[in-house]
């Protein structure tokens, strides 16, 4: 039996799709997993936005974006950490440098962190 360039081609392709589909998954569960943990566990605390752009990515026809966030728990330093988060624009529109904002973020390991304003999607 032999195959031809296409049919190796095609084969490598499709298992390379079917590779990063996979991969994709398992990030995406991982990820929603630790936003669950942050929201059962995490500490609450105010911060403030740094920055926010796009990250190209969209879930559900709302685009996600890429927040840097300046934390000031009320007990310990402050320090700065960025999470990604899917907004719809009106809520981006609203988020400037600047722009102070409620959040909790895992005592463990406090470069992970969520907005509480997107905890309800995840209950």
């Amino acid at each position: 039996m032999e195959f031809n360039n296409r049919e190796i081609g095609a084969t490598l392709i499709l298992a390379c799709m079917v590779a990063f589909w996979t991969l994709s998954s398992i990030r995406k569960r991982i990820a929603e997993e630790r936003k669950k943990k942050i929201l059962k566990q995490g500490v609450q605390a105010n911060a403030t936005v740094l920055a926010i752009k796009p990250t190209g990515e969209y879930l559900n026809n709302l685009p996600e974006f890429q927040v840097q966030v300046q934390v000031k728990p009320k007990a310990g330093n402050d320090f700065v950490t960025e999470m990604r988060e899917v907004l719809p624009y009106a809520k981006y529109d609203s988020m400037r440098t600047g722009t102070q904002v409620l959040i909790k973020y895992d005592p463990e390991y406090y470069k992970r962190a969520i907005f509480l304003q997107m905890a309800e999607t995840l209950a």
